[in-house]
């Protein structure tokens, strides 16, 4: 079926609340035809022309995807088993429980004049927030707050500072003075200048309930969930290329798409030398499935060393050599006559790809000793490569703990000292609270989703819009109900994700357990550009506000490129953050 064009563009709102009554408000919620000139007497909304929403009246709207949970049907209005917008709290949990998507959902109490916004809970679409002095302004992209505010939005030194020290943790401050960012699943409440907010959405609501589940049934549900889950993204997305690399992840996409009978076609990116080159591993899923292959060699003229890929973020989070990977994947996209590219970002951590003695800790908590923790006990061993004094050491260790820790240790490398008193950590998703029972190691499978919110795409994209399907709301809950020890069973990875699609792959696909990616192209852009990166780092607003360390920036500049890989990438998310600085200082 052909996508419905009202449903293929970007997300886009702004709202504003007001702070404190003015004049005679109404709490009625407004539709404004203009992003500037909201902040008036009652809440008001602007939304884009191409946003999909559907209208609760005088009670408010819910913006972006929803979809039925029963049916996998897009929404276009609410079903008659709905609860009444009025009820507006059994409305919002029949939101969470009954449907999923990508969506935001505004409510407007027209007799207390409090407005509560509801974030999906699969991340899928980002909503900020920042203050005036007469109102709160909610949107889903920083250039739409700073055009609603009047206010020119600026680094928060800090707030760099902290982003850097843990660049794979997305905090709720984001790196603009001034600017947050709602949790998924969060219900926030704001009424004048009171704003409180709750998760309705919860990890532990999803911890597993069954211990005796084997991958062979796991494999089964996440085959029955992830096939209605991609057709229905498909259907409303129009027509997908799907950015396949080979490996577990976007193979699982590939298939899932075909058992669904959704047209697709990939696209596949390498590096010039054979160290990056995945191209016949993708050829397998092309001919295998009888779907069309493009691919593109990643070409260092895309990446301009004095431009910003993050521009426009709230964050600095993506990587400089995305420019040159965006290029190639919208080339090829748009060869293939694509409406959207679906990546497999968020596989590794949705299906719980861990490297520790976690899995077989939580059996021994859930079944004690015996022929099941033996068997996990083995499997770890083959997965990690590990002796099995060394897996007992580890285990004993877990155990001992009952608790991980050093899930984020702060990475300071090439930072200067001066502002570790700052460097404080709220992570955007609370979800490390949750203690996991029995099975602790679900915090290790949650702090691995929380690592993948920076490279989600969403619906807030523009241009030739890549998306993150993996992440959806059902997909993550059936996951987090997987004991991990079912992740690696027969000591390999994702076992599960490997045998739901196992009768539709090439052998070689399912047994593949590492795969090549773009490190000796983006080495070549570090050994083309150093000269630039040095006066871009050494003179400018990074160094100039205290976060360098000069001297260790100075010796990478000097490094062999084809040696110490980690501290080339780690200097190229300083000029990353360096450009996004002056993105936003200009």
């Amino acid at each position: 079926l052909p996508a419905d064009p009202d449903y293929m563009k970007a997300v886009k709102f702004v709202l504003a609340v007001p702070l404190a009554s003015q004049g005679t408000p109404s709490g009625t919620l407004e539709r404004s035809s203009r992003r500037e000139g909201l902040c008036g007497q009652s809440p008001s909304l602007w939304t884009d022309d191409d946003t999909a929403l559907i209208d609760l009246g005088a009670a408010g709207v819910i913006l972006g995807a929803l979809f039925s949970r029963s049916s996998f049907e897009l929404l276009k209005s609410l079903p008659g088993e709905a609860p009444e917008c009025r009820n507006i709290d059994r409305l919002m949990s029949w939101l969470i429980e009954e449907c999923w998507g990508a969506y935001v959902a505004i409510h407007s109490n027209c007799q207390t004049g409090a407005v509560q916004i509801l974030v999906d809970p699969s991340g899928l679409l980002p909503v900020y927030s920042t203050e005036t002095g007469t109102h709160r302004i909610f949107a889903t992209h920083p250039e739409l707050l700073r055009q609603a505010s009047g206010f020119q939005l600026r680094p928060s030194w800090p707030a760099v500072r902290a982003h850097l020290s843990r660049p794979n943790l997305r905090q709720r401050v984001t790196c603009l003075a001034g600017v947050s960012e709602l949790a998924p699943g969060e219900l926030v409440v704001a009424r004048e200048r009171h704003v409180s907010a709750k998760q309705i959405w919860r990890p532990e609501d999803f911890m597993p309930s069954r211990t005796r589940i084997s991958c062979e049934e796991a494999a089964e549900q996440l085959r029955e969930i992830a096939t209605p889950i991609l057709g229905a993204w498909a259907r409303r997305l129009g027509r997908v290329a799907v950015a396949a690399s080979g490996g577990v992840d976007s193979s699982l996409i590939c298939a899932a798409l075909a058992e669904a009978g959704q047209p697709f076609d990939c696209v596949t990116l390498a590096t010039a030398d054979p160290s990056g080159d995945e191209r016949t591993y993708v050829r397998m899923i092309g001919d295998h499935l009888g779907v069309n292959i493009r691919d593109r060699i990643y070409d260092i003229r895309a990446v301009d060393p004095l431009v910003c890929v993050s521009a426009g973020l709230a964050r600095p989070s993506r990587k400089t050599f995305m420019a040159a990977v965006d290029a190639a994947l919208f080339d090829a996209g748009k060869s293939l006559e694509a409406d959207v590219i679906f990546d497999g970002n968020g596989g590794d951590s949705l299906f719980c790809f861990l490297h520790s003695a976690a899995p077989l800790v939580d059996r021994l908590l859930c079944e004690g000793p015996g022929r099941g923790s033996v068997t996990t006990f083995v499997d770890l061993c083959h997965l990690t490569g590990c002796s099995m004094p060394t897996m007992m050491r580890a285990a004993a260790g877990r155990m001992f703990r009952r608790r991980s820790t050093g899930l984020w240790p702060a990475d300071l490398r090439l930072l200067s000292g001066a502002f570790e008193q700052l460097d404080r950590t709220e992570p955007l998703s609370p979800w490390l609270e949750t203690s996991g029972g029995c099975h602790p190691g679900k915090r290790d499978h949650l702090a691995l989703m929380m690592r993948s919110q920076n490279q989600v795409n969403g619906l807030a994209a523009g241009g030739l819009p890549r998306f993150s399907p993996l992440m959806s709301q059902p997909l993550v809950e059936f996951c987090l109900g997987v004991p991990t020890w079912v992740w690696c069973a027969g000591g390999i990875n994702r076992a599960p994700a490997r045998a739901a699609f196992a009768a539709d792959l090439p052998c070689d696909i399912l047994d593949r357990v590492s795969k090549a990616g773009p490190d000796s192209f983006v080495r070549s852009i570090f050994d083309k550009h150093r000269h630039i990166y040095r006066d871009l780092l050494l003179e400018g607003l990074l160094a100039r506000h205290g976060l360098l360390d000069r001297e260790a920036v100075e010796a990478v500049l000097h490094l062999d490129f084809r040696s110490e890989g980690s501290l080339i990438y780690r200097l190229l998310d300083l000029v990353e953050t360096e450009n996004w600085a002056r993105s936003w200082s200009s």
